[in-house]
């Protein structure tokens, strides 16, 4: 390795305490002093989160040990990967190229000059590995309890709601289904199922989320196929703090009801009307107050369709499409945390009454 490369791998990954500050990389590979957003946007991440937990948790897996094996790459690359793959709608093989072609790429990952990136294969043993053994929900929790605390989630109430994520494949007649039972192909989604909403048909999945009122930080989720109920996920979106609990007319509960008001926790689910039994005058003026609180869950959602690559379920089974909806949620809570910590906006709407 001559001088020059020794100088330029020591200092590939000196990370200024200022932001706006030029690294000695960034110094040498431009002269117009320019930092891109990109860089900006992977420097936040870096700084926000503390990532040894997280460097625990992708260990679990490996499985190396006195039998042998071949060693897993450092696990820090993998997870920071895993980050970027989600930030960035990569794909494995993009990830690969990716971390090749982009210098902030490497950084983020640190991921030396003089190593070699891991083929796109390792990325995508390393993920399932993480989804088959429920990691992934221990990624999510160890990211949002980091959050809870920096004083993040206001635990003021929160907001149910759910998506339909339609499958990028198509329903399935019972011929077909019966031959992949025979025959299984890992081609098809024989995971994703139907439901009809508004008139209109849908075949997928429906992602699930408890966020918390004020912050719009996801505390909970959960990811079905599209036919259950929403209201079948209720309890598993409630983290039991809650001061306030809103959502649609998807979730109304007697017996939930009855526990607030026992509970001096305010009950924010949207009245529903049934037949015979339109609403008053008084539940419409409710339920409007109650949409000002409610529509904030469309946001998260937003973003993880959109921002994050979860507007399909492309993936084949119903495991992985629910792992890339929890790495979006992770996404979601880190880049929302980040805007809202330094905006110092006011909060949304309080509980209404």
């Amino acid at each position: 390795m001559t001088e020059h490369h020794q100088f330029f791998t020591s200092y590939c990954f000196v990370i200024s305490d200022k932001r706006h500050q030029l690294s000695m990389l960034d110094q040498w590979a431009t002269q117009s002093g320019q930092i891109s957003r990109s860089t900006e946007r992977l420097a936040e991440i870096d700084e926000w989160i503390d990532w040894a937990p997280l460097y625990e948790i992708g260990r679990r897996i490996d499985k190396t040990g006195p039998q042998g094996g071949q060693p897993r790459k450092p696990v820090r690359w993998m997870i920071r990967g895993l980050f970027l793959q989600h930030l960035y709608q990569l794909s494995d093989p993009q990830l690969e190229d990716q971390l090749i072609d982009r210098l902030s790429f490497r950084r983020f990952a640190r991921l030396p000059l003089d190593q070699k990136v891991p083929d796109f294969s390792t990325f995508w043993r390393f993920r399932e590995a993480l989804a088959e053994g429920g990691h992934l929900e221990d990624l999510f929790g160890e990211v949002t309890g980091q959050l809870e605390a920096k004083g993040l989630i206001l635990k003021r109430g929160t907001v149910v709601d759910a998506s339909i994520i339609e499958s990028a494949g198509r329903p399935l007649s019972d011929d077909k289904c019966r031959g992949l039972e025979q025959q299984p192909s890992a081609q098809i989604d024989t995971d994703a199922d139907s439901t009809q909403k508004g008139g209109t048909h849908y075949f997928g999945y429906k992602g699930h989320i408890g966020m918390d009122v004020g912050s719009k930080l996801i505390r909970r989720v959960s990811f079905t196929t599209a036919s259950p109920h929403d209201s079948t996920q209720l309890e598993n979106l409630l983290s039991g703090d809650e001061r306030a609990i809103f959502g649609d007319k998807a979730y109304p509960s007697k017996d939930l009801k009855v526990t607030c008001r026992q509970q001096g926790i305010y009950y924010g689910i949207l009245d529903k009307a049934y037949r015979n039994s339109p609403l008053s005058s008084s539940q419409k003026a409710r339920n409007t107050r109650k949409r000002r609180v409610r529509r904030y869950g469309e946001h998260p959602f937003a973003a993880i369709k959109n921002r994050y690559g979860m507007a399909t379920a492309s993936a084949k089974t119903k495991l992985r499409n629910k792992a890339r909806f929890i790495m979006s949620a992770i996404c979601w809570n880190i880049e929302r945390s980040i805007s809202w910590a330094k905006s110092g906006s006011p909060l949304l709407p309080a509980a209404v009454t």
